[in-house]
């Protein structure tokens, strides 16, 4: 009895990680019930005459075995296993925003005690006299990536001090998440919306187009001037680049762009048009923008998605005029945006060889800038629109976009940085 005792109450050791931890029986209502194993043990044995009558014989001595019986409380067990885990477990550290260095700060790794997987690996011990020593387990919870949220308090910390309104607009290509500052809100439009003009006249054309539209298509994609731009709108409008504002606006409509439009071509006026979009509608905020030509970063962002999308043979733009654009052509807008040199921008955060489909525009208030960037680690979409009433000065427009083109790139390879 005395044996049987001390063998079971010696304490347990449970090793959580690195940390070794005491538990004594009698804290979980450990007892040996001594008095009914040496009753039974009683009633197997064969008598000392027996025992002795084969020992003389030679034959093997008879072996009693009794089964422990003992008493344990395994609520009380699983109680304490709770304990364990209150004290030492830790959650997963979130990565954190840094603006220093436009990046995040890698979280850490957390840890927990599977405490149902623990339990019957206590109780083994507990009925042993050899095995006293446990190793818990314990599950390693890996370091949480940083968030698409993350990434826009990074950016709304790098805009804190920019003296005008910024318009910003993400979308991962392969998940679907979208991160937008002010991205519903209405910006001149400027040279942004010539790649609607560009998708237009693809979706227009019955075959491959010839030189003297290929040009055109080049130029309004990669050139300053306006002069492209406008014959291509004569000839969404049959001849008429007034009508083809109107059906250009009509298709952005139909694409379910509702706040981007043209009412005249490049460099003309006339009567103010008076279109009302829902974001030229909100009092919460006025950026001035051109009453003929407007978008907002969202708006142009998605085309640029549709786009994309076309050149992998899906999404919108094929579903929304199945026969009438293709994926070679879509394949040819992007490559002749990859082919924009204009380095500053989107492009100027951008490791070198980055490939990137963009396409920029300004004015004397406002600055922008949208592409598709084909980053190691996905793809995502990036528009930014800058304004500042009066005027707004490259030294500051041009580092602030490169910086946002930067961070969001970070965002996108953080595990590969």
């Amino acid at each position: 009895a005395r044996l049987l005792e001390e063998a079971f109450s010696a304490p347990l050791i449970l090793n959580y990680l690195d940390e070794a931890l005491y538990l004594f029986p009698e804290k979980v209502g450990f007892r040996v019930r001594t008095e009914e194993m040496l009753a039974e043990l009683r009633r197997l044995r064969p008598g000392p005459w027996g025992d002795l009558l084969q020992r003389l014989l030679g034959r093997p001595v008879h072996i009693a075995d009794v089964p422990l019986r003992a008493d344990y409380s395994e609520a009380e067990i699983r109680r304490f296993l709770s304990e364990v885990a209150a004290r030492y477990d830790r959650p997963p550290r979130q990565p954190q925003a840094v603006l220093k260095t436009l990046s995040f700060s890698p979280g850490r790794a957390g840890r927990r005690l599977d405490v149902e997987a623990s339990l019957p690996l206590v109780i083994e011990a507990l009925t042993s006299t050899g095995r006293r020593q446990v190793d818990l387990v314990v599950e390693t919870l890996p370091p949480p990536e940083p968030t698409i949220e993350l990434l826009g308090t990074l950016l709304e910390e790098r805009l804190a001090d920019f003296p005008g309104t910024a318009g910003i607009f993400v979308k991962d290509l392969a998940s679907g998440e979208e991160l937008g500052i002010n991205a519903d809100v209405a910006f001149s439009g400027m040279s942004l919306v010539k790649v609607a003009i560009v998708e237009e006249a693809y979706r227009l054309l019955d075959g491959p187009p010839d030189a003297r539209t290929a040009r055109l298509l080049t130029d309004t994609l990669t050139q300053r001037g306006n002069s492209a731009a406008n014959q291509l709108l004569e000839m969404i409008g049959d001849g008429d680049a007034h009508r083809g504002t109107e059906r250009l606006t009509e298709s952005l409509r139909y694409l379910g762009l509702a706040n981007t439009f043209m009412a005249a071509p490049y460099g003309e006026g006339g009567p103010l048009p008076g279109i009302t979009t829902p974001a030229n509608s909100r009092r919460d905020v006025n950026t001035e923008p051109d009453p003929y030509l407007q978008t907002t970063p969202k708006d142009i962002g998605l085309l640029m998605e549709m786009i994309y999308q076309c050149a992998q043979g899906g999404g919108t733009l094929i579903a929304a005029y199945p026969g009438d654009i293709t994926p070679a052509e879509c394949q040819a807008m992007l490559a002749t945006m990859k082919a924009n040199r204009q380095g500053e921008f989107i492009a100027a955060g951008l490791p070198e060889d980055t490939p990137v489909a963009h396409k920029h525009g300004w004015i004397d208030d406002t600055h922008a800038d949208v592409g598709v960037i084909f980053s190691p680690e996905g793809d995502y979409v990036l528009s930014i629109i800058l304004h500042r009433h009066g005027w707004l000065e490259w030294e500051v427009s041009s580092p602030l976009m490169a910086d946002i083109s930067r961070a969001t790139y970070n965002y996108f390879n953080f595990k590969a940085r």
